[in-house]
């Protein structure tokens, strides 16, 4: 049995929890995801957080639900929020205890799907852009795999669970 996590990655609205759900389902591994970590132990939205006390706040959450997910011994499917990838507690913990996955989608795939999440916060196109480049070299260079997102949900799944069955000894 694999000791690693799979953290799913990519910018906010790529796809990451419904991606993680299905690989998760297909490896037969639990499904750890950063919206519904933060909503369990704040009972509000990542978005309400942002908008009543900040998106560092909302950052902060993220970490430290990232890092809770990636201490346990139990391998598991994490969706991780796209901010993650700026902290280098996060970068660390995805080096030593996972293999990472990042999804990529074209930005106004990515803006359709931010419009329709009560969850997410918005970002207007320019942000969007600015975030991606930002964060491109530090996703990249954490990226064991990159996969497109725009394809149908259980191809995608499909493709990451026989990858992540080829890293090591994750049961059939």
């Amino acid at each position: 049995m694999s000791h690693r996590h799979l953290v799913i990655l990519g910018l906010m609205g790529v796809g990451k929890s419904t991606t993680a759900s299905a690989v998760a389902a297909a490896t037969c591994r639990a499904h750890r995801d950063s919206d519904r970590d933060i909503e369990a132990r704040t009972g509000v939205t990542g978005r309400c957080i942002a908008e009543r006390d900040g998106v560092d706040a909302l950052h902060a959450l993220e970490e430290a639900v990232l890092l809770d997910a990636l201490a346990s011994d139990a391998p598991a499917v994490i969706s991780a929020a796209g901010w993650t990838i700026e902290s280098e507690q996060c970068r660390a913990a995805m080096a030593e205890r996972a293999d990472v996955v990042l999804l990529d989608a074209p930005d106004e795939v990515i803006l359709s799907r931010m419009a329709t999440g009560g969850h997410r916060r918005s970002m207007s196109p320019a942000e969007l852009a600015e975030v991606r480049r930002r964060r491109a070299g530090p996703m990249a260079a954490a990226a064991d795999l990159v996969a497109d997102s725009t394809r149908p949900t259980p191809e995608l799944a499909a493709e990451i669970a026989t990858w992540w069955r080829s890293r090591g000894d994750l049961a059939q």
